[in-house]
């Protein structure tokens, strides 16, 4: 199975006071076998000196010429492959090369908390497979991570950061500020989810909504224990702040408005999807607060059900069921 997309991570302000610093690694899990093989295919790929080449290449790494890079998109390869060789010729990304050969000149740190983010999701799904790992740049000319069961793959140039003489113009400075390294392996996690969550896809209510994205946020903590929750939820730790602080008037705001079991599209997207500010709410409210609401209750039901492991948490179809046995209100 493939997931692909393009994930908005958040820069977290305040890194410091969101990480858990008590958090300690599960001996459990230790002695699982994870080697994560990491390729840099960007060196290879700009060594190359002809379209020729281009071509061999592309062909020998047909999941990224397909996936990665959307051939199916051109009519013809001769197309993708001539714009890729302009690109590596263009004067211009030489510097973005270069940030990007400074940025991520040790690949260990991301290499390891791969490796231990998939240990513990071999101890949940034990027939797990363990992918490779391709590195690209390619001046913003592919999406920015591809993960599939077998084959993950990042493309460096977007996650350089915010002093990168280059960045993707066509994304929103709000979101842009989230493009960083230390979000790299949880937003590969996240997209992973998306093979383990399940849901009843006829509820097309807000609740199915919160309730789909909190499992999701509770499977990438799970699996990543350590990382401190601005990471997998995308806020600062402002925002971050801000939201626990207000939970109960966020809680009361959906409640009043009959939010919860919403079947608009257009209402919906007001609060569960890519925003600067839920002004609906407050200023100061964060983008995709449906979802932050779903962790608190997918947090909720564990704590009130702790038998309920992880994998079973994430077979769980029904979003009312997991509602109604969370027991959720917040406590201010």
């Amino acid at each position: 199975m493939i997931y692909k997309g393009s994930l908005f991570l958040v820069i977290c302000t305040f890194l410091q006071s969101c990480a858990n610093d008590d958090c300690e690694v599960e001996e459990s899990i230790s002695g699982i076998p994870v080697n994560i093989e990491i390729s840099r295919l960007e060196e290879t790929m700009f060594s190359l000196q002809s379209s020729e080449e281009v071509r061999d290449f592309l062909n020998e790494n047909s999941a990224m010429k397909i996936h990665f890079l959307a051939s199916d998109q051109y009519p013809d390869d001769s197309i993708l492959i001539n714009n890729l060789f302009r690109r590596i010729k263009d004067p211009h990304i030489d510097t973005l090369l270069r940030e990007v050969r400074q940025e991520f000149a040790d690949f260990s740190d991301l290499k390891l908390e791969l490796e231990a983010a998939y240990r513990y999701l071999k101890s949940f799904y034990p027939e797990i497979l363990i992918p490779k790992v391709q590195t690209m740049v390619t001046g913003f000319g592919s999406s920015e991570l591809y993960v599939s069961d077998s084959l993950i793959i990042i493309g460096l140039d977007y996650y350089i950061g915010p002093y990168a003489t280059y960045r993707p113009i066509e994304i929103p400075n709000y979101i842009l500020k989230r493009y960083q390294k230390e979000y790299i392996v949880p937003a590969i996690i996240l997209l992973l989810a998306n093979k383990f969550v399940k849901d009843d896809y006829s509820d097309r209510t807000m609740l199915a909504d919160m309730v789909y994205y909190g499992k999701k946020y509770e499977f990438a903590k799970s699996i990543m224990p350590c990382a401190p929750d601005s990471l997998i939820i995308w806020y600062s730790g402002q925002q971050l702040t801000d939201v626990n602080e207000n939970e109960d008037i966020i809680w009361a705001n959906f409640v009043a408005n009959q939010l919860i079991f919403e079947t608009n599209h257009m209402t919906k997207t007001k609060y569960m999807d890519e925003r600067p500010t839920v002004f609906e709410i407050g200023d100061k409210c964060p983008g995709r607060i449906g979802a932050w609401l779903g962790w608190q209750i997918i947090r909720s039901y564990r704590e009130k059900n702790p038998d309920i492991s992880v994998h079973q948490m994430m077979e769980i179809q029904s979003a009312t069921a997991i509602f109604n046995n969370s027991g959720y209100k917040p406590s201010r």
